[in-house]
């Protein structure tokens, strides 16, 4: 007869579909969130209503619709704040910092929102590995390697600090990034190697499809195209359909190693729908529309994309 507890205890069911069996689960999830909202509001439950938010914008995480998903987590920390349930503000914020990364939001406007997101809970260790990891990779986009690569040391340490070492594997997409936007592949590759033998050991398979299809692609920039096409069929066996940026990514990574144009095609239709900007400038890339994959990158304010696609047209002629 608790509603509050019996709606609560719905979401919680919903989240744990979400990672156990995130394939079936999109349809019933924004069902859940939906019913819930609004009688959460009736019943005045802040804490509910933040992680019900929360669960709506799940669904927008393996479409890569990183805008919808910021926004949703807008509403939940608005929520979890007037709850006063620090645990679940700091949750929020480190995912919503991820979004920002990802999404539209330009850079700059993406750093400013992660210092506030850090200022709001100073002392919190795990939400300044996550946030600081997060303000790295978009130094990088602004060319600030040093700084970048210092400020992920700063994440891997409070990280290592904390025992977190899938947070220390996933994350080092971005220590990838950074070294990618620095113009050195090989330690790009490096990185990914070392978090693909990681995450593969943890028995993680989603994830470690998507460091494969990464790995593929900073192996095909590298020069290594033997390689790169052995990862890009690894992350092809198990990427799941709905993963659309490991879908992208293998294409992206077998396109440049291979020279398949069909398979760049596929991942610029499938990238396109989405508003993460890495994926489809990378998409574009290797279609070999440097110009398509030059106006992403300034969307997002990403000098050392822009420049790194100049670079590369000036060796090119």
């Amino acid at each position: 007869g608790d509603e509050r507890l019996e709606l609560r205890t719905l979401i919680e069911r919903e989240f744990f579909r979400a990672f156990t069996s995130p394939e079936e689960s999109v349809e019933e999830i924004v069902a859940v969130a939906d019913k819930a909202i609004p009688l959460l509001e009736r019943l005045g439950d802040d804490l509910g209503l933040a992680k019900a938010w929360f669960l709506k914008s799940e669904v927008h995480v393996h479409a890569c619709r990183w805008g919808a998903r910021a926004e949703n987590l807008e509403r939940a920390l608005q929520y979890a704040r007037s709850a006063g349930d620090e645990s679940e503000q700091s949750n929020l914020a480190s995912q919503l910092a991820f979004a920002v990364y990802c999404g539209p939001t330009p850079v700059d406007q993406a750093i400013d929102r992660c210092k506030n997101l850090l200022a709001e809970l100073p002392d919190d260790r795990s939400l300044r590995a996550s946030v600081t990891g997060s303000i790295a990779g978009l130094r990088a986009m602004k060319g600030d390697v040093d700084e970048a690569r210092r400020l992920h040391a700063v994440a891997r340490a409070l990280y290592e600090e904390l025992g977190q070492r899938f947070r220390i594997a996933a994350r080092s997409l971005i220590a990838a990034e950074i070294e990618a936007l620095a113009g050195s592949p090989s330690e790009a590759t490096a990185i990914l190697r070392w978090a693909f033998r990681e995450l593969r050991e943890m028995g993680i398979t989603s994830t470690t499809s998507t460091v494969a299809a990464f790995l593929a692609d900073a192996l095909a920039a590298e020069g290594s195209m033997d390689d790169a096409i052995h990862y890009s069929k690894v992350s092809e066996q198990h990427a799941a359909d709905f993963d659309v940026v490991t879908q992208v990514m293998w294409r992206v990574a077998r396109a440049n190693a291979a020279g398949d144009l069909a398979l760049a095609r596929e991942a610029v239709d499938l990238a396109d729908p989405t508003d993460y900007t890495d994926i489809k400038a990378r998409a574009l890339l290797a279609l070999g529309d440097r110009e398509g994959a030059a106006r992403e990158y300034e969307r997002k304010g990403n000098i050392a994309g822009v420049r790194r696609i100049a670079a590369a047209s000036v060796r090119s002629s």
